[in-house]
C-alpha cells in the first residue's frame, strides 16, 4: 500500500479528513475493508465479523486525530483491529454452562474418555484426531480472558512476532511472554481437567 505523502497515499488521505473533508476517509475504507475483514476472521465468529470490521473503521475515524505517522496506517489500523477484538470477547457475555462435555461432538468425547485412561503419552498423541483437537483448543480458547485468548490466536495460531503482538496490543515484549506463558498453562489445567472430566466454566466478563 502507498503510505508516502503522494497525491492519493494514505497520509494524503488522510491530512484531506484532517482538513475537513470527511467523505475522504471512504477512500481508506475501500483500501482495507477486505485486509481488515480478514484480520476480524481469524478472531471473532464469523457472523460477527461485518459488524466488528464496521466498528473498527468507526474507531479509526474517531483516533484519526492521535495518527502520528510513526508507523504506516496500516499497521497502525492493525493495531485497532486487534484490541477491537479482544474487546468483542471482554464485552460479550457468557453463560456458564452445566454440563461442559455437551460442547463437543461425540467424536471428541470418545477421544477424551480413552485419553483418560492412556498411560503412555506415545499412545495418547496417536489417537489424537484433528477435529478433535480443534474443539479441545477452541473450548480452552473460550475459557481464557479476552486478552489472552486473543494473544494466544496470534502467537500460536498466526505465529506472529512477539515484538508486532506487542505493537499490535499495546505491551511490552516481556508483557506478551509473560502473558503467553500463563495462557499456555492455564489451558493446559483447562484440558487436564477435562480430561478428568471436571468443569471448566466460562472466562466471565468484569
Amino acid at each position: 500500500m502507498n503510505s508516502d505523502g503522494a497525491a492519493g497515499s494514505d497520509r494524503a488521505i488522510i491530512e484531506r479528513v484532517r482538513r475537513g473533508d470527511i467523505n475522504a476517509f471512504a477512500d481508506l475504507l475501500t483500501r482495507y475493508r477486505a485486509w481488515v475483514f480478514a484480520i476480524v476472521l481469524k478472531h471473532v465468529p464469523p457472523e460477527r465479523a461485518g459488524e466488528l470490521a464496521h466498528d473498527i473503521f468507526v474507531e479509526a475515524y474517531k483516533a484519526l486525530p492521535s495518527y502520528r505517522g510513526k508507523a504506516d496506517f496500516r499497521h497502525w489500523l492493525a493495531g485497532i483491529a486487534v484490541r477491537q477484538c479482544f474487546t468483542f470477547w471482554r464485552r460479550s457475555s457468557r453463560q456458564p454452562v452445566c454440563c461442559v462435555r455437551n460442547d463437543l461432538s461425540n467424536e471428541t468425547q470418545t477421544w477424551l474418555d480413552l485419553a483418560g485412561q492412556m498411560e503412555s503419552q506415545e499412545l495418547f498423541d496417536r489417537q489424537t484426531s484433528r477435529q478433535a483437537a480443534h474443539e479441545l483448543l477452541a473450548y480452552a480458547l473460550d475459557r481464557l480472558s479476552a486478552e489472552d485468548r486473543t494473544l494466544v490466536t496470534l502467537l500460536h495460531l498466526e505465529e506472529r512476532p512477539v515484538r508486532e503482538i506487542a505493537r499490535l496490543m499495546a505491551w511490552s515484549a516481556i508483557n506478551v511472554k509473560v502473558r503467553a506463558y500463563r495462557a499456555r498453562r492455564q489451558m493446559r489445567r483447562i484440558i487436564e481437567k477435562l480430561l478428568k472430566h471436571e468443569e471448566e466454566p466460562r472466562h466471565e466478563t468484569q
